[in-house]
């Protein structure tokens, strides 16, 4: 039987970002990490602070309309890369219930390869306040990121 989702449902989203290696030639290495909703997602990657800086301008107007999402994507689900994070803020009804799409891959070979693709439902609010917060580390010097939130 599926679980109805509501607002009552809303569980705990933790978002956290560590710089493993930062130099001035390249992009900086980054562990990501996301958890909601009991599942856990982390991949570590070269990831640009204009990235984030993007990504969270883009979350704190979310949404504005129905059909809105907004989509970090690093890497790709297929080809030559690394490995493969998405991130889509998106609205999945009719009265603007939001949710977070969690989707990554280590792109490794078997027995190596990992993968994860969960959902994490939560308020637009929550999502504006990651993407405030998100801007404010990305313009920061900081090497660690934590954004935990209660959505219910």
């Amino acid at each position: 039987m599926r679980r109805p989702i509501s607002w009552l449902h809303f569980r705990m989203m933790q978002f956290r970002l560590r710089k493993l290696d930062v130099d001035d030639y390249d992009a900086p290495h980054v562990e990501v990490s996301v958890s909601g909703e009991g599942f856990t997602a982390r991949q570590d990657s070269y990831i640009e602070d204009e990235e984030w800086l993007e990504f969270g301008t883009a979350l704190q107007s979310f949404p504005q309309r129905l059909d809105h999402e907004v989509t970090f994507e690093n890497g790709a689900p297929e080809g030559e890369y690394y490995c493969y994070i998405l991130l889509r803020a998106f609205v999945y009804d009719g009265v603007g219930h939001s949710a977070l799409e969690v989707k990554i891959s280590n792109r490794s070979a078997p027995p190596f390869s990992a993968s994860t693709h969960f959902y994490i439902p939560c308020e637009a609010a929550a999502l504006n306040r990651l993407g405030e917060s998100l801007v404010s580390w990305a313009r920061s010097k900081e090497y660690e990121y934590i954004f935990s939130t209660d959505a219910s």
